[in-house]
């Protein structure tokens, strides 16, 4: 179990990069003219020939919205070269990552020890070290694990106040109630380029459960899977009337699945801009299908959101699934943003 949470911290956390580097850039399209830079992501992948589907709620911004605990100090020379700090925390173990660029395994180490000592006390855990590695980028990997957190919902109602604006709202709501899935994985990381201290944060919740199989319809309810009423975007997530809080969804099967009905409905261009959006082009594979929901220029909230897509669904065998959902959400917010200003 402890091998198996690593890597999927691992693959979790270092992923976030992907998301980090292209949402930042999306982010900054939206907000030119205004340094607070905030944006919200839902993503479901749905893998058909595992039967499993992984849903994770992600918001992204600048210190002004998310950040790491204020103890902690990420301004040290020590973090010069560092591209990624993560820490993941569930039920059964967490697992604190740093990601360093130009620095050598020995060096990574040794900086990375150093500062280690400030999170620990920060988050309210004890980390040991696992592991130091060259990524197939040659950034340099140095792991670490702890103990998990028995009361996961109580902990990340403590981390959020410690690492969130108090009023951002919107999706933000989801994490609690997503917490209290027995395998859910709560998520905080920081992001910068190599050389500069210009942190990005993250913040959100992920889980995985299994989809009935068959051949035929199958009904994906995201409230449901969210464990809410109602979902409404973060007051902070827009600029000129634009929101930039988007629900991605992919499907990945090896046979064709198409798409049946959504609630709300399709978005109808340049009428009605918040709506159910399908990517016309080819996904690469084992995509089969994507789309996404944007609020576009309303920021009412929704008590119905869901997607039924045709296709058979049988588990043949396992996939990453959580990876590919991580790294479709990346492009979410500039595939949408381009879309409308077409």
């Amino acid at each position: 179990m402890k091998h198996k949470i690593i890597a999927f911290f691992s693959i979790f956390l270092m992923t976030t990069l992907l998301i980090h580097g292209r949402s930042v850039l999306a982010v900054n399209a939206f907000n030119e003219e205004n340094s607070a830079l905030y944006s919200e992501n839902i993503s479901v992948a749905i893998n058909c020939t595992s039967a499993e589907l992984s849903i994770s709620s992600i918001v992204i911004g600048n210190a002004t919205f998310v950040h790491f605990p204020t103890e902690i100090d990420i301004s040290g020379a020590e973090l010069t070269n560092v591209i990624l700090i993560g820490v993941g925390f569930s039920r059964q173990g967490s697992v604190l990552l740093f990601l360093f660029n130009n620095t050598d395994t020995t060096t990574a180490t040794s900086l990375a020890n150093a500062v280690k000592d400030s999170i620990e006390p920060a988050f309210k855990i004890s980390f040991t070290w696992n592991s130091t590695g060259i990524t197939e980028d040659n950034y340099v990997n140095v792991t670490y694990t702890g103990s998990g957190k028995s009361d996961l919902p109580g902990y990340l109602n403590w981390l959020m106040g410690k690492c969130l604006a108090p009023d951002l709202g919107g999706f933000t709501l989801t994490f609690i109630p997503m917490s209290n899935e027995m395998g859910a994985l709560i998520l905080v990381s920081a992001y910068k380029e190599s050389g500069g201290f210009d942190w990005v944060y993250s913040m959100g919740v992920v889980y995985s459960t299994s989809i009935p199989v068959g051949a035929g319809e199958h009904k994906i309810d995201f409230l449901d899977l969210l464990n809410v009423e109602s979902l409404a975007p973060s007051l902070y997530a827009s600029y000129e009337d634009w929101i930039s809080s988007t629900v991605s969804l992919t499907i990945i099967s090896n046979e064709t699945v198409s798409y049946v009905s959504s609630e709300p409905g399709l978005a109808n261009l340049p009428e009605q801009l918040k709506g159910w959006y399908i990517n016309l082009q080819p996904p690469q594979p084992p995509a089969q299908l994507i789309a996404y929901f944007s609020f576009g220029d309303d920021p009412n909230s929704i008590d119905r959101l869901s997607f039924t897509f045709s296709g058979l669904v049988i588990p043949e065998f396992t996939m990453l699934t959580p990876l590919i959902a991580l790294m479709s959400a990346a492009s979410i917010a500039l595939v949408a943003k381009k879309k409308i200003s077409k």
